[in-house]
């Protein structure tokens, strides 16, 4: 297994456990200035003017607020420390939101990210204000359709009462990454992150989302951050976005399970599942698995499936009967007419056939009046099948009505059907014919399991800066579907992880006594080595091809895909205390709320160190928006922040 680099701050107190006392903060990502536009802008609306500050996030933190009031003529005295200061003395805050940092925090524990996330404003998570998020409605347990709302709507519902209310009943759609199945979420908090640089992605079926480079994507190879996924990423001074290849496919919008070649190659041929218990799970019926299995060419070859089974005549021996004339056999058959013939079902025949007859003798003059023309795709000619504009089931009255058909191709035909009614407009259905007809109420014939589809990225284009917004979710899965794409925060994954060699962050309570010390590192050495165990046991147990079925993998799984589903299930045992690390983005503001709220004397000490951390980072990189901050001992060995301008 693989040993990661010791912490800076870790002490290793027994194999495979480190213990941290202290955060560390990366600095990894900066604004730039782009001079010749902002000189370009001055000379257009005819004044000069220069900062004396060479911090980008200061100069356009100075810039933002001078654009305001377009006070670039006569600036005050005392050059970016004394405007940022004159900004921070009368509250306009909203100009520090332009300034941006992209920060690694590490050394930090899984209660801490939680905390973190939890009430986060203004942090990484940047998709920009017209992305749209999905919600799945519901009736009765029955799907009715998808509303889509700009997630910059949402973060205006936060700020009402009645809004808040509105957000609570919300249900978005996300994907639950144990059953690789779509479901619905709750959503937790919307923030507004500023303003950020933003990359416009472009995927192969049209799909486009504008976020952030560091905004996180599920790939085949896990969730990625934008920059990795294309392979390196950079702005020239053109405005160009430079990238690498574009071989990653990101995770996209559902397609109903059934109609997903692998999710039904698994059920049907892997688990050998029945078609009736494949459609129970995807909510279809069996004639419809049927349909799929054919259509994606997975029928099993003939015989195969009484592999392991006892045929019902086995050891039965028979003798060859003799040939009948032709007068025997009429007599025979008169014998076996009506309730005498053992397939006697009453004498009803189906209404589905009844209803149906005499459709047949329309076929030729539907076909003349539209030309031998498929009326969705236009395509003239081949085989064309009558479709009912009015479905049986809600006008069987106009079942053999020839103004109700129309001819379709089989792919057109397939595509219409279980959504009649959505294409009877399309079709002129007249408008009396559908009055009254309550759509909630019929029966839908899609499925409800829903699986993600991978599409290819065919473009990543720089778009500027603009209003950045993002959700977090509440419960287990951690990401949402925005634009048709799946979504995800950027805090670092333990699922697949490997935590034989792993660090833990020890509050200072119990490392300044002794005998706590002792009770804490007992505990977190008992959970290290059930973990390790459990790893090891559950690695070797999902090599059997049976557990592996079990486990709902394919029996043919590979060691990578064996070793994560192991780690995923021995995680559970691990505490909170276990080290993380987490990217996020803020801007001037979001990070000066966090400092100011977490840096506090009431705030719980580990963040409190973080905050203190975060602000020695930021206060050399941008000491005229952060050097009005003081740090105060406090009795525990930390510090508090205080500022006397609060809120800003």
């Amino acid at each position: 297994m693989a040993v990661p680099t010791p912490h800076a701050a870790a002490n290793s107190v027994d194999a495979g456990i480190r213990v941290i006392t202290e955060p560390s903060v990366y600095v990894l990502g900066r604004q730039t200035v782009d001079d010749a536009e902002l000189d370009r802008f001055l000379a257009d609306h005819g004044v000069s003017w220069e900062s004396d500050s060479e911090v980008a996030g200061e100069v356009l933190t100075e810039t933002a607020g001078r654009v305001c009031y377009m006070s670039f003529a006569k600036p005050r005295p005392g050059g970016n420390a004394a405007y940022l200061t004159h900004i921070k003395e009368v509250g306009h805050g909203s100009v520090l939101e332009h300034a941006v940092w992209n920060l690694l925090l590490t050394g930090v524990s899984r209660s801490l990210t939680h905390e973190l996330v939890r009430h986060r404003a203004g942090f990484g998570f940047c998709l920009t204000g017209d992305t749209l998020v999905y919600s799945d409605h519901n009736c009765n347990g029955r799907r009715e359709g998808v509303k889509k709302r700009p997630i910059a709507k949402l973060f205006e519902m936060t700020k009402t009462p009645h809004g808040r209310s509105r957000i609570k009943l919300l249900r978005l759609r996300c994907l639950d990454e144990a059953t690789n199945t779509f479901t619905t979420g709750r959503v937790a908090a919307v923030a507004h992150s500023g303003r950020k640089p933003v990359f416009r992605v472009e995927l192969e079926d049209g799909k486009a989302i504008s976020c952030s480079a560091d905004h996180r994507f599920l790939t085949r190879d896990g969730w990625l951050p934008l920059r990795e996924i294309v392979n390196g990423l950079e702005v020239t001074a053109s405005g160009l976005a430079v990238h690498g290849t574009l071989d990653r496919p990101l995770a996209t919008n559902g397609i109903a399970a059934y109609k997903d070649r692998d999710w039904l190659r698994t059920q049907y041929v892997e688990l050998r599942l029945e078609q009736a218990d494949i459609a129970k799970l995807a909510g279809v019926s069996a004639h419809t698995i049927r349909a799929w299995v054919r259509k994606h060419k997975l029928q099993k070859p003939v015989g195969s499936w009484t592999v392991g089974r006892q045929p019902w005549n086995k050891g039965r021996r028979y003798r060859a009967g003799w040939k009948h004339t032709p007068e025997t056999r009429k007599r025979l058959s008169t014998l076996k007419v009506g309730e005498r013939n053992p397939q006697w079902k009453g004498g009803i025949t189906p209404y589905r056939i009844v209803v149906r007859r005499g459709v047949s003798d329309l076929v030729p003059a539907v076909l003349e009046k539209f030309d031998y023309t498929c009326q969705l795709c236009r395509k003239r000619g081949g085989a064309l099948e009558m479709h009912h504009v009015l479905p049986i089931w809600v006008r069987p009255d106009l079942a053999l009505v020839e103004s109700n058909l129309v001819p379709l191709c089989e792919p057109c035909h397939l595509k219409v059907n279980t959504r009649e009614l959505d294409y009877a407009d399309q079709f002129h259905a007249e408008p009396q014919a559908v009055a009254g007809v309550n759509r909630a109420t019929l029966k839908r014939g899609a499925g409800k399991l829903l699986v993600p589809r991978f599409k290819r990225i065919v473009a990543v284009t720089f778009v500027g800066e603009q209003d950045t917004y993002d959700i977090e979710m509440e419960g287990a899965n951690h990401n949402f579907v925005a634009n048709g794409i799946v979504t995800h925060n950027s805090q670092l994954s333990q699922r697949y992880v490997d935590e034989s060699v792993a660090e833990y962050v020890e509050p200072d309570i119990i490392a300044n006594d002794p005998e706590l010390h002792a009770i804490w590192l007992d505990t977190v050495k008992q959970s290290h080595a059930a973990y390790v165990k459990l790893a090891e046991a559950l690695n070797a147990k999902l090599a059997d091809p049976a557990a592996a079925t079990a486990a709902m993998l394919p029996p043919d799984s590979d060691r990578t895909t064996r070793r994560k589903t192991a780690r995923q299930a021995a995680r559970s045992v691990l505490p909170n205390a276990t080290e993380t690390k987490i990217f996020v983005t803020g801007n001037a503001r979001a990070l000066r709320h966090f400092i100011e709220m977490r840096g506090s004397a009431f705030a719980e000490p580990e963040i409190r160190k973080l905050a203190t951390a975060v602000l020695d980072v930021l206060v050399k990189d941008a000491p005229n928006l952060f050097s009005d901050y003081q740090k105060v001992p406090l009795p525990d060995g930390t510090y508090e922040v205080t500022t006397q301008y609060k809120k800003v």
